[in-house]
Formats: structure tokens, C-alpha cells, sequence
């Protein structure tokens, strides 16, 4: 009655011993030791690189170390959980009404002076020309109608 759970804990056992036991072969050392001595090299041929690493998974873990990854028939198959709905948005509320009042409109400024680039106007700014427009240092387009400047 005792005996089988005595041989599953044995054959657990012997086979995390035999990992072992393999990581710390002479023949694993050995090929661990290649590996790094390629390795360490400035420009390492990648033929005797991947040889060196097939020799070193062999000896270490009885495995290939370049093998292809899976096909997408061995990948198992994932599922993902649904997503939730979002939850319901609250009933919009109203926008609060603004309690300063709004900022005067600029008066409309006077070209003081005017050049083939540009004008400036009577606050002192600079309005450079674009076709027959100005722009303002904001990046408003202006209009001219003889010395009054209109810029929006």
C-alpha cells in the first residue's frame, strides 16, 4: 500500500536529481566552457556558435537548443475573457452659466506704418504680410481696409 506513493516520490525525485545531476556533468561543464569561450570572442562565427550551444543543450538538458518554435496546431489554444459593457454614463449636466462677464472686444488698431513684409499697427505690433492679408502675432488673419486694421 505504502509502495506506490514511495516510487512516485522516488521517480519525482530521481528526476529533478538527474536535471541536476546533468548540469554538473563533466560533459556539460565541458560544453558549457566552449560555449563561453566562443562567446567571449570579439566576432564569433555563428556556425560554431550554434554548434557550440546544440553541444551544450545535449549535455545540460538532452534538448536542442535551436529547435523551430511550435506550429500553431501544438500552440494551445488561449481564451480570453469576455469584456465587461460599460457602465451607463450619468445624465449630462448643464454647463454652469459663466458669472464674469465676457472680455471687452479689441477696437480695431491703426496701421502706423507699412512695408513690402508687413505692418505695424498703433499698439506697436508687428503684422506680417501674407498675400493681401496680415497676421497678428497671435496667428490671426487681419484685414486691412485703408489705415484700420480688423483682426478677429
Amino acid at each position: 500500500m505504502l509502495v506506490a506513493p514511495l516510487l512516485a516520490g522516488l521517480a519525482m525525485g530521481a528526476a529533478a536529481m538527474s536535471l541536476d545531476d546533468a548540469l554538473k556533468s563533466p560533459a556539460c561543464l565541458a560544453a558549457r566552457e566552449r560555449l563561453d569561450a566562443i562567446m567571449a570572442e570579439q566576432k564569433p562565427d555563428i556556425v560554431l556558435l550554434r554548434a557550440a550551444r546544440q553541444r551544450a543543450a545535449r549535455a545540460c538538458f538532452r534538448a536542442e537548443a535551436d529547435a523551430p518554435p511550435p506550429s500553431r496546431a501544438e500552440r494551445p489554444l488561449v481564451v480570453l475573457p469576455p469584456v465587461p459593457a460599460p457602465a451607463p454614463a450619468a445624465a449630462p449636466t448643464a454647463p454652469a452659466a459663466p458669472t464674469a462677464a465676457a472680455p471687452p472686444r479689441p477696437q480695431p488698431s491703426q496701421a502706423a506704418r507699412c512695408d513690402a513684409g508687413g505692418c505695424w499697427d498703433s499698439q506697436g505690433q508687428r503684422l506680417n504680410r501674407t498675400g493681401n492679408q496680415l497676421v497678428d502675432p497671435q496667428g490671426q488673419l487681419c484685414t486691412q481696409q485703408g489705415t484700420v486694421l480688423s483682426c478677429p
